[in-house]
């Protein structure tokens, strides 16, 4: 009996390791934490019909005659408003616009001045953010005065150039643009024409519908 004992003892001893390594739990490997990737930043809404002012002033170019080929300088500015309507596409923005001013250009040096301009425009750019960069083509007719009785009263061509407008807030935008006008008239009564080509930065202010 004392032996039975002893051995029923050793063998419970020998067990209890491999019985307390079975109770052990697995290990089990956690999935990779992935990081959560940020959605991206909503797209400013330009669509639809829009209005404003706008202010500006001659930054350069002039007026050449002919025959003859007399050429002047253009200074001074203009103030007016304008409309148009935008279509977006995400990020991409297109439309067109009117503008009517009150101009003050005037040669440097002759009697010749616009008393006021109609444009026309083609645009389109890219949002970023609040900011809209556009550029722009289109057709321009101004009111021509010579000063000496010689003119049809009208100047007409194209004008192309380059803006940016930014977003106040959901309505209100603010913004700049550099246009060049080339506009050209015949003289009433003569062979004497007028070729004016000028650039002009004007400010703006916008309200959209």
């Amino acid at each position: 009996m004392k032996k039975l004992s002893v051995a029923i003892v050793a063998m419970a001893s020998l067990a209890a390791p491999a019985l307390a390594g079975g109770l052990t739990p697995p290990v089990v490997e956690s999935e990779p934490t992935v990081a959560a990737t940020p959605a991206p930043a909503p797209v400013q809404a330009w669509d639809g019909f829009y209005a404003g002012i706008t202010g500006g002033s001659v930054t350069g170019g002039g007026a050449s005659y002919a025959p003859g080929g007399a050429a002047f300088g253009m200074g001074r500015g203009s103030y007016g408003v304008f409309g148009g309507y935008n279509l977006q596409s995400g990020a991409l923005v297109y439309g067109g616009e009117i503008a009517a001013q009150a101009t003050d250009f005037n040669l440097d040096g002759a009697p010749g001045k616009f008393d006021n301009m109609i444009d026309l425009k083609a645009r389109a750019g890219m949002a970023y953010g609040k900011a809209l960069p556009y550029a722009f083509v289109g057709y321009s007719r101004g009111d021509w005065k010579n000063g000496d009785g010689q003119t049809n009263g009208a100047a007409d061509g194209m004008n192309y150039g380059l803006g940016v407008d930014y977003a106040v807030n959901d309505k209100w935008s603010v913004g700049a643009e550099l246009m060049r006008r080339e506009l050209s008239t015949d003289f009433d009564g003569s062979a004497r024409s007028v070729d004016t080509n000028f650039n002009t930065v004007q400010v703006r202010a916008g309200f959209r519908f």
